[in-house]
C-alpha cells in the first residue's frame, strides 16, 4: 500500500492543533499565559483547517465524503464527530477569552478544552486501527499519535509564549 500524504498530513496537523489546545488549556488552569492564549488558538484553528483541507486531496470525488457519514462505527464518522465537538469547544474558549479580557477562561471550559483535545486524537489515530493491516491494528498506533501531539503542542505553545511575553 502507498503512502497516503494527504491522511498522513490531516493525522499530523489534526494531532498538533489537538495538542497546542491542550498545552494552552492546561497553561489556562495553571493561570498562566495570558498573552499568549489568542495566538495559541488562533494557531491551533488554522492547523485544523489546514488538516481539513490536506484530507479533500485524498479524496477523488471530494463531493462524495458525505457517503462515508452513514455508520457511527466508521471510522470517518467518528472523526467528524470528534472534530465538529472540538470546533465547539473551540468557540466557546474564543468567546470566553473575548469577555474576560485578561486571557483567562473558566476552569470547567479548561478541562473541557484538554479532554477534547486528548480524545480528538485519539479518535483519529483509532480510525487507522483496522484488523485487515495488522501492522496498524495496535494500540500503540494510538499511543504515537497522543505522543505526537504532547509533543508538538507544548513546544508550539511555549515558542508562541516565549514570543508573546516579549510584547
Amino acid at each position: 500500500m502507498e503512502l497516503q500524504w494527504p491522511l498522513i498530513l490531516f493525522t499530523v496537523l489534526v494531532a498538533w492543533s489537538a495538542g497546542l489546545f491542550g498545552a494552552q488549556s492546561l497553561a489556562a488552569l495553571r493561570g498562566d499565559g495570558g498573552r499568549a492564549q489568542m495566538p495559541a488558538l488562533v494557531a491551533s484553528v488554522v492547523l485544523l483547517a489546514v488538516g481539513g483541507i490536506a484530507v479533500f486531496f485524498h479524496l477523488e470525488h471530494w463531493e462524495r465524503i458525505f457517503n462515508g457519514f452513514g455508520h457511527l462505527t466508521s471510522g470517518i464518522t467518528q472523526e467528524l464527530i470528534a472534530i465538529v465537538v472540538f470546533v465547539a469547544v473551540t468557540v466557546a474558549y474564543f468567546v470566553m477569552l473575548r469577555k474576560s479580557g485578561d486571557g483567562t477562561v473558566p476552569k470547567w471550559l479548561a478541562v473541557c478544552a484538554v479532554v477534547i483535545a486528548l480524545v480528538t486524537s485519539a479518535v483519529c489515530a483509532h480510525s487507522y486501527t483496522m484488523a485487515a493491516r495488522p501492522a496498524w491494528d495496535s494500540v500503540l498506533w494510538i499511543l504515537a499519535v497522543l505522543g505526537e501531539a504532547c509533543v508538538l503542542g507544548p513546544v508550539t505553545y511555549q515558542l508562541l509564549l516565549t514570543a508573546f511575553s516579549t510584547m
